[in-house]
């Protein structure tokens, strides 16, 4: 018996999206604002291509997820693919990251604006697992 159908082609769409999306929210749409809540300038922030590298597989890991949650539970209605994506995002990403912030940092702003981005990918990375 086959639980679920992993479809890789949207998986690692997902995965970009979320790469894509990230670059996009924290740079033009909230940078400026994200920035202000964790108190830095651009100057200040340090990037390697390590962090991306272990971001997208993250990022793959999650959609892979979603995509076998989705298909198991024989989601049909886009809706239905959004409120999984959310559901998942909430249940695990939401309290997890939360956790994480409310001992260890960064301001729970923060925590807000990266909770919302999470809302947003999971909930079309699962409309994307139901239309494909």
């Amino acid at each position: 018996m086959v639980f679920f159908q992993v479809n890789w082609i949207a998986v690692l769409i997902v995965a970009v999206f979320n790469m894509i999306l990230g670059t996009l929210w924290y740079g033009p749409l909230f940078g400026r604002l994200w920035l202000r809540i964790i108190g830095k300038n651009r100057e200040e922030l340090k990037s390697n291509p390590g962090m991306y590298v272990f971001s997208f597989l993250g990022a793959l890991v999650a959609a892979y997820v979603l995509n076998v949650l989705v298909s198991g539970l024989g989601l049909t209605a886009w809706w239905w693919g959004a409120v999984a994506g959310a559901v998942v995002w909430i249940g695990m990403g939401v309290t997890g990251t939360l956790t994480f912030s409310i001992f260890n940092g960064p301001p729970l702003g923060a925590w807000f604006l990266f909770s919302l981005y999470g809302l947003v990918v999971y909930s079309a990375g699962g409309i994307l697992f139901v239309l494909w």
